[in-house]
């Protein structure tokens, strides 16, 4: 079962503050990812817009879908990208609407692989032993 905490439109109405924070930290890393240093008002400008879409169109996704998106987007098309309305709001319906056609056709989707993939990886790094060094 699907963990509904982790979605958008939970953090929206239960923690808007935690919603906030991972969206200027999703913002924040799209500028350095593409080079670009905008003035903090920008940033936290961007934040609320980018916030209110994700809230109003992408509800369902969990924001870790949402990064998975971004940069799915920012490396597989080319450039010149920013960081905008349009930007970010074709990369999520481009990945919802590929999401959506796996779906239909019972393909597996590249988030789910990811997220297994990170899972097991983290499985395997808190079985390993941790030894000290030195005194």
């Amino acid at each position: 079962m699907k963990d509904k905490s982790k979605q958008v439109w939970y953090l929206y109405a239960h923690n808007i503050k935690e919603l906030k924070k991972e969206c200027y930290e999703i913002i924040a890393t799209l500028y350095v990812q593409l080079g670009q240093a905008p003035e903090a008002e920008i940033i936290v400008q961007m934040t609320n817009l980018f916030c209110n879409d994700l809230a109003t169109n992408y509800g369902s996704m969990e924001l870790e879908e949402v990064r998975f998106a971004l940069n799915k987007h920012i490396r597989e098309n080319d450039g010149p990208h920013f960081v905008n309305v349009p930007t970010w709001n074709e990369a999520l319906r481009s990945y919802k609407m590929t999401k959506a056609l796996k779906r239909q056709t019972n393909q597996i989707d590249q988030y789910e692989v990811y997220k297994k993939r990170v899972e097991s990886f983290s499985k395997a790094i808190d079985k390993r032993e941790i030894k000290k060094i030195g005194k």
